[in-house]
């Protein structure tokens, strides 16, 4: 019987790493979205794929992030204001973003999550490269 558990943390765990999920299941919501602040959450293409693993990040509640969407910035997952340049001639514009408690929330990388700015596993069904 000793297989048993070993089959159920290798099931959990990948979920905790790459599912970005909490212990609840849930992604978290972007405070922010519900307020009237401009931001491009609402944007419906999605930007350039940065990586395929989603970022740990320790966030403060209540404060403004401003989420990369366009993929090429160099602050990874923050805006670093690349999509401003002429150079890269980019549409996207960040995604401000706030979260309600401190802690420790994984955010996209892959640019493709419908809960922007947090990861849902989108970059799970990415195709291969």
């Amino acid at each position: 019987m000793n297989f048993l558990p070993k089959i159920r943390a290798f099931t959990i765990l990948p979920n905790r790493i790459l599912g970005a999920r909490f212990s609840s299941g849930e992604v978290p919501r972007n405070i922010l979205a519900e307020k009237e602040v401009i931001s491009a959450h609402l944007q419906k293409e999605n930007g350039k794929i940065y990586d395929r693993k989603p970022f740990k990040m320790t966030l403060e509640a209540n404060k403004n992030y401003s989420w990369c969407l366009c993929g090429h910035s160099k602050t990874q997952p923050l805006c670093d204001g690349s999509h401003k340049t002429n150079y890269t001639k980019v549409k996207f514009k960040s995604v401000r973003f706030a979260v309600e408690k401190s802690g420790d929330y994984w955010i996209c990388n892959c640019k493709q999550t419908k809960h922007r700015p947090f990861c849902d596993g989108s970059h799970k069904t990415l195709p291969e490269k």
